[in-house]
């Protein structure tokens, strides 16, 4: 079974963050690391792998950067892998490195299931899964908490909704899944793990490798920290007294009553 795991690096957010220009962040400060999500999804790759057999590779788009937590994935276990290293992929919208991604795993061949993990934790946007999902023409599903396969070819998945429930499908393979935090327990790299994962191959690609145009569809326009204009505040005083300035000020200045 050839199953593919999209990877992003992706800014730690404990990092102290510095807006330069209005235009990018300030990376001297900042820490970099794997995706949270793309770890769960890393995880169930493995897990599929050592149940059926075969390989798991890795697909990145980044800066030079990113190849040191794509190695960190061949340490948990994976086998090689694609690092589009072109500024002008990674730094356009989501399509356009969709559109990269999807070329890369066209590349590879024979896939049977791409991962991806079910969000970013920078941008968010959840889409970049079903994106590769629709270029490569395979169905896919979003939100994925548990994965039974007999073969690699069917699949029962369970898929995360709001309010607490599951929603159990049947899909075939090849598919995309995009993998929600919780389906497992990702491992940690072994040191025999890490001393392989020096050896394994990563292949640099361009974007004229893949044949994509870095056109992107939507513009930057800002990038801002949100300003808070508005404040708690502590109410002194006896219960009564308290409750009745409460009373006061949502009745006069909040207006709520």
């Amino acid at each position: 079974m050839k199953i593919v795991v999209c990877l992003k690096q992706v800014p730690d957010m404990e990092s102290k963050f510095k807006i330069v220009d209005d235009k990018k962040v300030d990376e001297s400060q900042v820490a970099f690391k794997i995706n949270d999500f793309d770890n769960y999804a890393v995880e169930a790759a493995l897990q599929l792998k050592e149940k059926l057999g075969g390989e798991v590779v890795i697909v990145s788009a980044g800066p030079d950067r990113a190849a040191k937590d794509i190695r960190q994935a061949y340490a948990m276990g994976a086998d090689w892998g694609i690092h589009i290293t072109d500024a002008a992929i990674y730094d356009a919208d989501g399509f356009v490195i969709a559109s990269a991604l999807a070329k890369a795993i066209e590349q590879i061949g024979g896939v049977d299931l791409v991962l991806t993990g079910v969000q970013s934790e920078d941008l968010q946007a959840a889409v970049t899964g079903v994106m590769v999902a629709d270029l490569l023409g395979i169905p896919h599903c979003t939100n994925v908490v548990k994965i039974d396969t007999a073969d690699g070819k069917a699949f029962t998945l369970n898929r995360e909704l709001e309010g607490g429930l599951n929603e159990v499908l049947e899909l075939a393979g090849p598919a995309m899944l995009s993998i929600q935090s919780g389906i497992n327990e990702p491992r940690y790299p072994t040191l025999p793990g890490i001393m392989k994962a020096k050896k394994k191959e990563l292949k640099a690609k361009s974007g004229a490798d893949l044949g994509v145009s870095a056109s992107s569809r939507t513009a930057f326009i800002k990038m801002f920290i949100p300003v808070s204009d508005s404040m708690a505040e502590i109410i002194q005083g006896a219960p009564a007294e308290a409750a009745a300035k409460l009373v006061d000020k949502l009745k006069n200045e909040a207006k709520v009553i």
